[in-house]
């Protein structure tokens, strides 16, 4: 054999170990396994944390994202279609905040679209009104409310508690100074919440009444303490008619309201005073059953002399004189009986206890309507309600 048939053969010999090595290195000869493709992520769904109702709002913190089950895709698939997922809300916990519920929804339930009306302000205060009425704010302690659990909707008393003042006599009394208001907002927030009230702040409800009540309500809630008791809903009126003949207190509550619209009528204590059946005591003057003499000398006046009712009147009643015995005689040695004349507050007196002039009549003992602080409870919605007042004059 020639030399470069050897040199030819060697050199095709050491070609071919390089491409081997070479598709060896390039896995050319690797078995290649056919890989199934990676499975798709799971799907997040936006669901109730606790269980939820029809009517109230739903907050952010009541819902919560978690992983969608496949048996829970399957069997949304089957009953909402094949564009099940066009149906769910996105999963993000802002997506439900403020969303008004349809249905009740159990806890951990998928949140559908469907279940939520379609997104919208709340209807405003105003609109929420009957023809004629009013709102007013009031502010009480969750223990004079219910506990707390009177709901937009609801019908109720207002009461007012407050320390009555009539000369130097105090007496704590309630009266209903309100009756059958409804509630249009509560929180003073226009939407429907589901959540506990603490113990210790008071509550806010907003109230539909006539502009006369309103008046009063605003007022009151400066000389006492408010309480609201449900109630039943009121008797169905025209549109702007609030007089109740069957009741002595709204028996003419139209002429108060028009009074109020007019500006010809202001809310005092003496509206109180109807309320709460306080009949102010009689002018200070002369004693009651007194017997009143008139002197003249002559023409000329010569003064009074007033006798207390069951009194007598004689000179032994005077400084230094001696009082007659039983037997009609004098008897100086006995002893003056106790007995002080009555004179009026005005105007001198001579010696004989007679005064230029009558008394003029004085008014009446005062009558005042305060903060209650006989109830054993500091009462910081009366305190609040005090400096707000103040605040306004």
């Amino acid at each position: 054999m020639r030399a470069s048939t050897v040199f030819a053969l060697a050199l095709a010999l050491l070609i071919g170990l390089g491409a081997v090595a070479v598709a060896k290195y390039a896995g050319l000869f690797d078995r290649k396994v056919a890989q199934e493709p990676p499975p798709p992520p799971p799907l997040k769904v936006l669901v109730a944390k606790q269980n939820m109702f029809e009517g109230t709002t739903v907050m952010a913190d009541q819902v919560m994202v978690r992983e969608l089950d496949p048996s829970e895709a399957e069997a949304l698939k089957a009953r909402l279609g094949e564009n099940w997922r066009s149906k769910l809300l996105p999963p993000m916990p802002a997506a439900a905040a403020l969303r008004v519920l349809k249905r009740n929804v159990l806890a951990d339930q998928v949140l559908l679209q469907d279940y939520f009306e379609e997104l919208a302000l709340p209807e405003e205060i105003s609109r929420r009104l009957e023809p004629g009425t009013r709102a007013v704010n009031v502010q009480v302690p969750k223990s004079r409310a219910v506990g707390g659990q009177l709901r937009v909707g609801e019908y109720v008393d207002v009461f007012l508690t407050t320390e009555v003042t009539i000369g130097d006599q105090q007496e704590l009394r309630t009266a209903c100074i309100a009756r059958s208001c409804k509630i249009v907002m509560k929180r003073n927030t226009p939407w429907t919440v589901l959540m506990m009230d603490p113990d210790d702040k008071p509550l806010n409800f907003t109230l539909q009444t006539n502009p006369y009540r309103a008046a009063l309500i605003e007022y009151a809630s400066t000389r006492g303490q408010l309480s609201l008791l449900p109630a039943s809903p009121p008797p169905k009126l025209p549109p702007g008619v609030f007089s109740d003949p069957s009741s002595p207190e709204y028996a003419q509550e139209d002429q108060r309201v028009e009074k109020i619209l007019k500006g010809t009528m202001a809310v005092s204590d003496a509206d109180l005073m109807r309320i709460f059946n306080i009949q102010p005591p009689p002018p200070r003057g002369l004693p009651p059953g007194a017997t009143v003499i008139h002197h003249l000398t002559g023409v000329k006046d010569a003064g009074y002399t007033i006798i207390p009712h069951g009194g007598a009147y004689h000179p032994a009643t005077l400084p230094g004189a001696v009082p007659p015995n039983p037997n009609g005689n004098y008897n100086r040695d006995a002893v003056s009986p106790p007995y002080t004349p009555v004179y009026p507050a005005g105007g001198s007196r001579d010696s004989m206890g007679r005064v230029s002039s009558l008394p003029a009549p004085v008014s009446s003992a005062p009558i005042s309507f305060r903060l209650p602080s006989a109830t054993g409870e500091k009462c910081k919605t009366c305190e609040e309600a005090r400096r707000a007042a103040q605040a306004r004059q």
